[in-house]
């Protein structure tokens, strides 16, 4: 199946057959956000989790039936940057315009799923950016109006632990333990993470009319691109 949050009513999120297109199962009416759907693992269960334009739901895969919802306060409803799962059942979101960032913990118990809020910070809104959780820190570039930190995050308890104001705000992947980044300025940037800082190795003027979308890498071909131009690059 391919599965989206397409924002129909009774059809908050669809599965499709991906060999045909034939509709698997439409299911809700949330009314549709900008986040990507992501499948995670609760305690042995898959579990579909989106964030959409006031909630945050966790659904059967299988069929759409919602395992659980949690209550997004949005002042625009712009919910962009998705979700990100890790160990200790652990699940952090962040958002602009009010919402900030939390992380809640997921348990199983019997048939039900516990929805438990471990905390709250307000200093940290992911705009259209992604973030990425590397041991019990996730990174991303926080603020939405103004500067934009690149932020280091304790996602066990929500402690700033720095904030780098060198780039804009940046999306970026994981890679040969680097992070492969593009600013929206257009800035290609390889540097290395850790709990004391982010240390850039390279950079680059590349891209001109505002790069939001996530790089792709595969193999050793980097895909990056903004507004008007899409590139290939070679990283051999």
């Amino acid at each position: 199946m391919v599965i989206l949050p397409v924002g129909a009513a009774g059809g908050s999120l669809m599965a499709f057959n991906q060999e045909d297109g034939e509709i698997v199962w439409r299911r809700h009416d949330y009314h549709h956000a900008y986040a990507s759907p992501s499948l995670i693992n609760v305690d042995g269960q898959d579990q579909l989790v989106t964030l959409m334009r006031d909630w945050l739901v966790g659904a059967d895969p299988g069929n759409g039936d919602l395992f659980w919802r949690y209550r997004v306060e949005s002042a625009q409803g712009t919910n962009v940057s998705t979700p990100v799962w890790g160990p200790g059942n652990l699940l952090f979101f962040s958002a602009s315009y009010g919402v900030g960032a939390r992380v809640l913990r997921l348990t199983r118990n019997a048939s039900q799923t516990n929805v438990e809020e471990v905390w709250v910070s307000p200093r940290v809104r992911l705009h259209f950016a992604n973030a990425i959780r590397i041991g019990d820190v996730v990174y991303g570039s926080s603020g939405d109006f103004g500067p934009a930190f690149f932020t280091a995050i304790d996602v066990n308890t929500g402690r700033l632990i720095w904030q780098d104001r060198r780039l804009a705000r940046a999306s970026f992947i994981y890679a040969d333990d680097r992070f492969i980044m593009i600013d929206e300025e257009g800035r290609l940037v390889l540097a290395t993470p850790s709990e004391e800082g982010l240390t850039i190795q390279s950079q680059v003027d590349l891209l001109q009319s505002n790069a939001w979308t996530v790089p792709t890498l595969i193999g050793k071909t980097l895909y990056v691109r903004d507004r008007k131009t899409l590139l290939a690059l070679d990283l051999g």
